[in-house]
């Protein structure tokens, strides 16, 4: 279960909860949980999400919680450590989320949030005598007042317009699409913002308010806010959003103040509120240190370097503890080590691909478990190659590579090849889907189940190889014996073996990640038994190139943070020999680059 954490908020008085849209205030009682109860997120104002409805019992003096019935189609859903303490209620889920509520005087509702912990909604348990509910009562929506709705629709035109771009392959059809992207994306700019402050006026105590305050602040320059209305928006979002707990509001007043703090000239409106937040009672390391970076900024605006200058040492000291803490704890399980293979002739190297995103919460469990196979397997036995894309949100991990690999396998495998996390074996899918980090080992246990079979396989197939490293240039030399046909093709990866980056998911460390490819995302056809092919990579070129492609994609769709690993260090090419009738991979091999990188970048 998460770390609990102690917030202190000022609580603003909004009275009772009357509305699907009021704001809640808990109160201290002695709770009697047993019942049936309804669990819905807000993850917008107007909008109620059932997930499920949770029958609790005593046993044994202590609560005991099950699922009687989720409306969601395909959501196999279940509750473990259900716990009472006070007037709050926790409890985890299967699919990684967890809830942490505040029960009102009469016990019949427990208001807080319910996700992961980068990202938990508004959320609630309400009393009910229902066993079950129809697809149509599992969302229930509220009015829009009309100047919120008219804000929604012109916020996701040319967001619209802009998914059509990403995905039209005609160049001209691009450009005219992002040309009517920008054009919306200027109208909305301009009328956005006033629409917002109307729906604060006149909605002071609603939701409506509250995603208004939050939509102004996180909209950067865009708003044109003044020191002062930034500082009172801070202030109403830092009240409201504790009637949800101190996780949701923690997270909320964060992204706030990092927002302000962005903008230069009124970076001292949100010195203190940063300030205040890295000094939290109980927070994280990894808490206070995104806390403090947000005070660093300010400072830096403010001028006052000195005060920066200690608060950077305060961030690097806390960034070597969250990375100790990190690997000391992930995987969470113990890798069961690869005995060997059963057949001493088998010699077929088995490789799993990971489509996966540094913004995708349900790509953890994935993540995590290919992390796991590194330590459990050697190359010899397996290879595996990580391929990051641009789902659900921006990553400066993705490029042409990975998003041609992709395309490669979603032609012949659409129903397979839909989102991330997305695995394939030998060129097969199988093992789709993720989860949270409590997913990790059964993943990994599922994986190392599909594999272990694969090693046991002979093939006549045998690639060898040399790669040679001087600055930034990389010398590659590849045989492929046993292998031909004009189906058949070779393609060399150039493969980071590991990046530091914080997404959205929040896994620090990511590995065998896929930069470039020699020789372009086709390969070359082997074209006979004995068959030799060299190929020179620039890493001066690809890091241009990286540049290039990250600052095109921006325009379309801005990256959560301007990090943009490029360092190219602890290289690795990886040799595919593969049928392109079948997509299966016939060999593989990785082999480790020589030399130095002295003189590069």
């Amino acid at each position: 279960m998460h770390r609990r954490i102690t917030f202190a908020l000022a609580v603003v008085a909004v009275g009772a909860l009357v509305a699907a849209d009021r704001l809640p205030r808990a109160s201290a009682a002695e709770p009697e949980v047993a019942g049936n109860w309804l669990l819905t997120t807000s993850p917008r104002a107007g909008i109620e999400q059932a997930y499920a409805i949770i029958k609790v019992e005593s046993k044994d003096g202590k609560p005991q919680a099950s699922v009687l019935h989720s409306p969601l189609k395909g959501l196999k859903l279940s509750v473990s450590k259900f716990a009472v303490s006070g007037t709050t209620i926790t409890f985890d889920t299967s699919i990684g989320w967890t809830f942490e509520g505040s029960l009102d005087r009469g016990a019949k509702l427990a208001v807080g949030s319910f996700g992961s912990e980068q990202l938990p909604n508004r959320a609630k348990l309400t009393r009910t005598d229902k066993t079950e509910l129809t697809a149509d009562e599992a969302i229930s929506k509220t009015d829009v007042p009309a100047p919120a709705a008219e804000a929604q629709k012109l916020r996701a035109a040319p967001l619209s317009l802009r998914n059509q771009a990403v995905g039209e392959k005609d160049a001209q059809k691009r450009s005219d699409l992002m040309a009517k992207a920008t054009a919306a994306q200027k109208e909305a700019d301009e009328k956005v913002p006033g629409l917002l402050r109307e729906v604060l006026s006149a909605n002071k105590d609603t939701l409506f308010a509250l995603d208004a305050a939050l939509e102004l602040v996180r909209g950067g320059a865009k708003s044109k806010l003044t020191a002062e209305e930034a500082g009172q928006l801070l202030t109403l979002i830092e009240q409201r959003t504790s009637g949800y707990g101190p996780r949701y509001a923690q997270l909320q007043t964060i992204a706030a103040v990092e927002a302000v703090v962005a903008q230069k000239s009124l970076a001292g409106t949100a010195e203190g509120a940063a300030e205040r937040l890295s000094k939290a009672p109980g927070a994280s390391a990894e808490f206070r240190a995104r806390a403090l970076t947000a005070r660093k900024t300010a400072l830096d605006a403010l001028g006052r370097g000195d005060d920066a200058k200690a608060v950077a040492g305060e961030i690097a000291k806390l960034e070597v503890q969250i990375d100790t803490e990190y690997l000391a704890k992930v995987p969470p399980f113990k890798p069961t080590a690869f005995a060997g293979r059963k057949d001493k002739s088998a010699n077929r190297v088995a490789v799993l691909e990971l489509f996966t995103g540094a913004q995708c919460p349900p790509c953890v469990a994935a993540d995590v478990a290919f992390d796991a196979l590194l330590k459990s397997h050697k190359p010899t036995d397996l290879v595996l190659l990580q391929y990051h894309m641009h789902i659900p949100g921006p990553d400066p991990l993705t490029n042409p590579a990975t998003i041609a690999r992709w395309d490669y396998y979603r032609k012949e495998f659409p129903d397979d090849i839909r989102g991330t996390p997305s695995t394939l074996f030998n060129g097969k899918p199988l093992a789709g889907g993720g989860g949270a980090m409590a997913n990790a080992e059964s993943k990994y246990k599922q994986y190392a189940g599909i594999i272990a079979p694969l090693l046991e396989e002979t093939t006549a197939v045998k690639v060898a190889g040399k790669v040679t490293r001087t600055g930034d240039k990389l010398d590659i030399a590849v045989e492929v014996t046993g292998a031909e046909g004009e189906d058949t093709r070779l393609r060399l990866l150039v493969v980071e073996e590991n990046i530091k980056y914080v997404g959205g998911n929040k896994l620090r460390f990511h590995h065998q990640v896929v930069r470039a490819t020699a020789g372009g995302a086709d390969g070359v056809a082997v074209k006979d038994k004995a068959f030799s092919h060299s190929a020179t990579v620039d890493l001066g070129t690809v890091r241009k190139d990286l540049t290039t492609y990250l600052d095109e994609y921006a325009q379309m769709r801005a990256f959560p943070n301007p990090a943009r690993p490029l360092d190219l260090k602890g290289l690795r090419v990886v040799a595919l020999v593969q049928n392109d009738k079948t997509k299966e991979i016939l060999q593989a091999a990785q082999i480790d680059v020589q030399g130095t990188a002295e003189g590069s970048r």
